[in-house]
């Protein structure tokens, strides 16, 4: 399911996806007689000595010092320092609640942040109860019609699809839809990547063929408002493909896969999500029309971007890496234990020993025995 992530308008109060300019600091070294030596610290050692630095001379809940300790969580994501990270945000949020109170907005923008932070560690219940702490209160606070509160309910919707709780999660993004039509627009990019999401749970729940009938209507409508190549417009064709595929229309895919992969690749870094997915996708079509060769050729190169961009035991890389390693099982590769062992293993570290995926890359290690 983590096929359906969350991509609409970057939000003020989520995690930077790129890097932002920060406190570059110079430190010089002398003493024993010795020529001194001057250097400079930047990334996240140097937002971590801003950050306490403000705290020993504005104090802990100083605006200053509050904000500049969101800089470093961010900074902290942004280098895959995740549990440290988590850390920080926690400080945070408990400082701004203490400090401004449990609904201001400051501290539900730091709780929607830290709810980001969890889901990316793998605390996926614990993000969840977070990011619906956020959701109830901007509800309160602002009402469930205006945008911030509709926003943190599409977000909420999306945890909900990821933990698999869909019945809970179609009525909410219903709601959350048709509020965002009311208030942003039809067309609103944020509209279209919830009724993004309604599609995806239509799929899950085996209703393809209305799934795709709705994404279609997103593609043409992003297409047209945003572009061809903007990454929500990628997304929506992605989001597309899995429902081709997944109805056994690997011959329809290859095509759409492919060109989906080379607008991704001129739009979007090689690590970007949609890009990764696109290239999985085409060697999945790929595969389905029997051309084998070709598919284990593409995820060859396509593993390594998705280890740097997503994580070596991300679902996403653990799903590619089995699919990889079924391919060179069926055609006989000495390349094939390697890699189912290495499914397993991850798979084992971030499924668990009981799940279905752990399970399919146990059959492909017994395989190659």
């Amino acid at each position: 399911m983590g096929r359906w992530f969350n991509r609409s308008r970057k939000r003020d109060d989520e995690p930077p996806r790129e890097s932002t300019p920060g406190p570059v600091i110079e430190i010089t070294v002398s003493g024993g007689g010795r020529r001194p030596v001057s250097t400079t610290i930047g990334g996240p050692t140097a937002f971590g000595l801003q950050y306490h630095a403000f705290h020993d001379q504005y104090g802990a809940t100083d605006a200053r010092t509050l904000e500049a300790g969101t800089r470093y969580a961010q900074e902290l994501m942004r280098t895959n320092d995740i549990d440290e990270a988590v850390a920080v945000y926690q400080v945070v949020v408990g400082l701004r609640s203490s400090a401004l109170g449990s609904e201001h907005p400051d501290t539900l923008r730091s709780k929607h942040s830290l709810a980001f932070a969890l889901w990316q560690r793998g605390s996926h219940a614990e993000a969840q109860r977070v990011q619906r702490d956020v959701y109830e209160a901007r509800r309160r606070v602002l009402g469930d019609a205006d945008a911030e509160t509709l926003r943190s309910g599409n977000n909420l919707g999306w945890l909900l699809i990821e933990l698999g709780r869909l019945d809970e999660a179609e009525p909410l993004l219903r709601r959350v839809a048709d509020g965002m039509a009311r208030t942003l627009g039809r067309n609103d990019t944020d509209t279209l990547a919830c009724q993004m999401k309604l599609a995806g749970i239509q799929h899950l729940q085996g209703h393809s063929q209305q799934a795709e009938r709705a994404l279609r209507d997103v593609v043409r409508r992003l297409t047209r408002t945003l572009g061809p190549t903007n990454p929500v417009s990628l997304q929506a064709h992605s989001n597309l493909l899995v429902v081709l595929l997944d109805s056994g229309r690997a011959a329809e895919a290859v095509d759409a896969a492919r060109s989906l992969a080379d607008d991704a690749g001129r739009a979007l870094s090689t690590t970007d999500g949609v890009s990764l997915h696109a290239r999985h996708s085409l060697a999945r079509a790929l595969a389905g029309v029997g051309r084998r060769d070709e598919a284990i050729r593409l995820l060859a190169d396509t593993l390594p971007d998705s280890e740097r961009g997503r994580g070596v035991d991300h679902p996403a890389t653990l799903e590619m890496r089995t699919l990889f390693a079924l391919l060179l099982v069926e055609a006989g590769d000495r390349r094939a234990g390697r890699e189912a062992r290495a499914a397993l293993a991850g798979c084992e570290r971030a499924h668990g020993p009981t799940h279905p995926d752990t399970e399919k890359a146990r059959a492909l290690v017994r395989r190659t025995r």
